[in-house]
């Protein structure tokens, strides 16, 4: 059996790493660990955005061309 392995600086990994952050955080008693954590987050939290801008960025692009395709074999 093979594990599957996700890259570390793949969309995929840091939607994991948000969702695990904040969990972790609602449970985290320690205040210093708490601030920790939100520090963490907010990083992963901004990479993702960038991430998903581009992936939104490709999707609108990928959309448009495909209009174009379909518009020009009519």
């Amino acid at each position: 059996m093979t594990a599957k392995v996700i890259p570390s600086h793949s969309i995929k990994m840091f939607r994991y790493r948000v969702q695990f952050l904040a969990k972790d955080l609602w449970k985290e008693k320690n205040p210093v660990c708490r601030m920790n954590l939100a520090l963490q987050l907010a990083d992963a939290a901004t990479t993702l955005a960038r991430l998903e801008v581009e992936e939104a960025q490709k999707f609108q692009q990928q959309s448009a061309s495909d209009l174009v395709s379909d518009s020009t074999e009519a």
